[in-house]
């Protein structure tokens, strides 16, 4: 579960809410104040109403899917896809592009679009159509993520509007049932009740859609790097390119502390390897003297 998100979304709920009480003279009175339920269905259900007005029903039937998405913790691992990318390089150096087909299948990584571009090269396609194949692809996978931020980015946009709509609809009621008797009173509890509606539609847009959106944006971020990564790498794999000089090319989408972690991982990998084979051999030896 994605915990960062959570505990942004609660802080911010809570910092307002502890805002609010403090500033009013008690909860009774803030609770009266701040909790209208016409303005809440001005604001809200009209900010939703123009949202299914204005997208096709398919995002709106994503939403659940995106919220899953979004509360996902997994971190997508670079240094996994360089050590399988450098690993098919150095079977097809030595056993030739048609092995790969097979090996992709039996790699620990499943990734379907790593798949997908391994068996366009295995099928002998030219290196341009290759790379054409897999942009077009990469734009296809672009647009289709792009409807899971495009639906809170419409709604957080209509619900500022639908909040001055509010506030409009309670300032000509004021103002209508205002008279002398009343005075000041009535003028200040007929603001009080049309602003609310302005403050549901900041919150609606600013607190709920805006950080939901731009979170949904970050994580497409993140897998359109992979998906360029995985591109670069292929092509290198067909046009027969060293799997060392293929690691370093890749390795430019990672940090130098990630790949300084990674050497130093691999060196006591290593050096365990080494150790073991020591051991194994002074076995040997005594084995033989007995």
């Amino acid at each position: 579960m994605n915990i960062s998100f959570l505990v942004g979304l609660l802080a911010g709920i809570g910092l307002v809410a502890y805002g609010i009480l403090q500033s009013g003279s008690s909860t009774s009175q803030v609770m009266a104040s701040f909790i209208n339920i016409p303005s809440m269905s001005i604001t809200f259900g009209g900010a939703i109403a123009a949202t299914i007005m204005s997208v096709p029903i398919k995002y709106i039937k994503d939403v659940p899917k995106n919220f899953k998405v979004l509360m996902k913790r997994e971190k997508i691992d670079l240094g996994v896809y360089i050590d399988t990318i450098e690993e098919l390089a150095k079977e097809a150096r030595l056993k030739g592009l048609l092995v790969l087909e097979e090996k992709v299948t039996n790699i620990e990584l499943q990734d379907e679009f790593l798949k997908y571009c391994v068996m366009l090269i295995v099928d002998a396609i030219e290196p341009t159509k290759v790379r054409s194949q897999i942009e077009n692809e990469i734009d296809c996978i672009e647009a289709r993520h792009s409807s899971a931020w495009k639906f809170f980015d419409t709604l957080g946009s209509f619900g500022p509007s639908f909040g001055m709509i509010g506030t409009l609809i309670g300032l000509i009621n004021m103002l209508a049932n205002m008279n002398v008797t009343n005075g000041a009173s009535s003028l200040g509890q007929g603001m009080s009740v049309a602003l609310v509606t302005t403050f549901y539609g900041s919150m609606l847009a600013n607190l709920i859609c805006a950080p939901i959106s731009n979170r949904l944006k970050a994580k497409h971020d993140e897998e359109m790097v992979v998906k360029e990564m995985i591109m670069e790498g292929v092509l290198s794999i067909q046009s027969g390119e060293n799997p060392k000089y293929i690691r370093e090319k890749l390795n430019s989408y990672i940090t130098y502390e990630e790949r300084g972690n990674k050497d130093n991982s691999d060196e006591e990998g290593k050096g365990n390897k080494k150790d073991k084979g020591k051991k194994r051999g002074k076995g040997r030896k005594k084995e033989a003297n007995a």
